[in-house]
């Protein structure tokens, strides 16, 4: 059961879908939310905004003034949004164990690395697809899922209304795979239906066996019909009114920048609903 649940509160307009989508994934009862705002250093900002060519002491202060008001907007609207949300969902503030409960913290320093201290220790991450004015930032799920150690469920543009009528699982004969399906089983054991989708550019023939195996286990197989690996995936997954999409983190090697394979990346830009993630 995800009871501890940690998602960021960044003070932008892409928090409510994260908020909400937290929401419709918790247990009736006995929720815990931790949200985590990150407030910039600003003497570190300003150095990385600066690129080391900014001369006189009169533009590096410019700079700090501008990081710390820039900061302190944030947060402020973060604390709006935060408090909006408690009052609204009737969500108590604290650490309650009886009912649903929320609490903010607020620190300084990067917020990819809040989350991964705070999310080591939780039992669910929950970050939104935007960020910093990118559609879908990348670079920061890579940066949390694969240094967290926790399941990452990422949301989509919008909140599912019943989003576990029916679940999807990408499987792939692999271990991410097996790692998604094992931290989702709280999301499996609650879904209307499970349907496991095996898909892939190429044919792999531990594949077939290890998929009849997990659907022996979980539910049944939907067959696929032409197109892309990612457009037979989008296309099944919304055909069944599927609310989640359960998936392992695939890259071609341990550098950064291939955490995410070209198949995971399409999937995130496609994706209408919430994808959870284990690397």
């Amino acid at each position: 059961m995800f009871q501890h649940i940690l998602l960021p509160a960044t003070g932008e307009a892409a928090d409510g879908v994260v908020f909400d989508t937290a929401l419709a994934f918790a247990a009736a009862a006995g929720t815990h939310f931790e949200f985590l705002h990150a407030h910039p250093d600003p003497a570190a900002a300003a150095i990385a905004m600066a690129g080391g060519g900014m001369e006189g002491g009169y533009g590096v202060t410019l700079l700090l003034e501008t990081v710390e008001k820039e900061g302190i907007a944030a947060e402020a609207v973060a604390r709006a949004a935060w408090a909006r949300f408690c009052q609204t969902h009737h969500l108590e503030i604290g650490t309650r164990h009886d009912a649903v409960a929320a609490e903010l913290i607020v620190e300084v320093g990067d917020e990819a690395t809040g989350l991964v201290e705070h999310g080591r220790t939780e039992d669910l991450v929950i970050v939104g697809r935007q960020h910093g004015g990118e559609a879908v930032d990348l670079g920061r799920l890579q940066d949390v899922l694969r240094a967290v150690g926790r399941p990452l469920l990422i949301a989509a543009t919008t909140c599912p209304a019943r989003p576990l009528d029916t679940v999807v699982i990408a499987w792939k004969d692999t271990a991410e795979a097996a790692r998604a399906v094992a931290v989702a089983m709280p999301f499996i054991a609650r879904a209307g239906r499970v349907l496991v989708l095996s898909v892939g550019e190429a044919v792999v023939e531990a594949e077939p066996a290890s998929c009849a195996r997990l659907v022996a286990t979980l539910s049944r197989h939907v067959p696929l019909g032409e197109g892309t690996a990612v457009e037979a995936m989008m296309t099944a997954a919304v055909a069944a009114g599927a609310g989640l999409l359960v998936m392992g983190g695939y890259g071609h090697s341990e550098l950064r920048e291939t955490v995410f394979g070209g198949f995971t990346q399409s999937i995130l830009r496609a994706a209408p609903i919430p994808v959870l993630m284990m690397h």
